[in-house]
């Protein structure tokens, strides 16, 4: 890791949460009142290495999830980036990995 490099963090959450029954996609559902997906990204943001998050979102809900972390209180000294997933973990992973810029660790 170079002094110039910095590290980023890609959290898959393209998943429908099928095993998890009906409704919204796992990372989208409600623990404590919060979804599943800003408890993850508060965690990683909240990390003084960390100074980029990328999520991964459903192929057709890269807005919604947009809005999501838009709509909630999250580290001001993280970015964040939100990419569309693919049709598996694996290329949802390449997805979030493809769109880390230069100089980022991970």
């Amino acid at each position: 890791m170079s002094s110039e490099s910095r590290t980023a963090v890609v959290i898959p959450a393209a998943g429908r949460g099928v095993r998890l029954g009906p409704g919204a996609p796992k990372a989208l559902r409600a623990l404590n009142g919060t979804p599943m997906l800003i408890h993850a990204v508060r965690a990683m943001a909240e990390s003084r290495a960390v100074s980029l998050v990328v999520v991964v979102a459903p192929p057709d809900g890269a807005a919604a999830v947009k809005t999501l972390l838009d709509d909630h209180a999250l580290p001001e000294r993280t970015d964040f980036l939100v990419v569309p997933g693919g049709e598996s973990r694996q290329e949802s992973v390449r997805a979030g990995l493809d769109a880390l810029p230069p100089g980022f660790d991970i």
